[in-house]
């Protein structure tokens, strides 16, 4: 994908009503789930179809709004979004990936989730890629939104807990990684259209793409629809990969390939 195609009004509309219902979307509401490391509170949502592979995982600080929506947007998918800071991932501290990471293993075995999508924001961004460099068999595809591959090499100077080390950890992932930036957040970070291309030019599994809005609800909204429709893409994949591990497809397939 380039920065510059447009957005689908069709998607940007899906996503606009699902916002807007968001806080009427609820699966089994705020689940404690008993982990080595404590009790983590998930909020679930069960697909309507009960498909095996159709797994979803949340990492994002606003997760009620984020994953909420995305539940709206994809109604076959199980959705989960633990609490960040039941998961010791919002401590942002040296021990936090030891203690996040095989938490974030331990919950996909207590749901019985042989392989999700991750879907990571901000911060939580770096956590979606350290699990999957640690675990890449139980990872489908990494959705970055504003976060994930560090801050801009002009930014990488002075911002400060935002993740740089991520940007190696990308290097090395198998898996398939999407990234979308944009709104007020990207601003802060650095991010731009040249940027992020310079970032990710060099690592052929990231498909980025600049998300353009004028303001930050509407960077929001179009955000999610993209989101919605990448992930619903990497879930057909996923399930490809099930059943014919050898010719399944391991790049994003994004709606612009869709159309096609």
């Amino acid at each position: 994908m380039t920065g510059d195609e447009a957005i689908s009004p069709v998607r940007a509309l899906r996503a606009l009503h699902a916002a807007r219902r968001s806080d009427r979307a609820s699966g089994l509401g705020g689940r404690r789930v008993e982990l080595d490391g404590g009790p983590v509170e998930v909020l679930e949502w069960l697909s309507s179809q009960g498909r095996k592979h159709d797994n979803l995982l949340v990492l994002d600080e606003r997760r009620s709004v984020t994953a909420g929506a995305l539940a709206e947007l994809l109604p076959d998918a199980h959705v989960l979004a633990p609490s960040l800071d039941d998961l010791g991932w919002a401590q942002r501290s040296e021990v936090a990936p030891s203690t996040s990471i095989p938490a974030v293993v331990q919950l996909l075995d207590h749901f019985s989730i042989e392989r999700a999508v991750l879907v990571g924001a901000a911060d939580a961004a770096d956590l979606a890629v350290a699990v999957a460099g640690a675990h890449p068999d139980r990872v489908g595809a990494l959705v970055l939104v504003n976060g994930g591959i560090g801050p801009s090499e002009e930014r990488a100077g002075v911002t400060e807990g935002t993740g740089s080390g991520s940007r190696d950890a990308l290097s090395g992932l198998r898996v398939p990684v999407a990234f979308l930036f944009g709104g007020p957040l990207a601003e802060s970070m650095g991010y731009t259209p040249a940027s992020v291309r310079a970032t990710t030019s060099w690592l052929r599994h990231v498909d980025a793409q600049h998300v353009a809005a004028d303001e930050h609800e509407q960077f929001e909204e179009r955000a999610l629809a993209l989101v919605a429709d990448i992930v619903e893409a990497q879930l057909a994949a996923v399930r490809a990969r099930a059943a014919h591990p050898a010719t399944g497809s391991h790049r994003v397939i994004t709606p612009v390939d869709d159309a096609n």
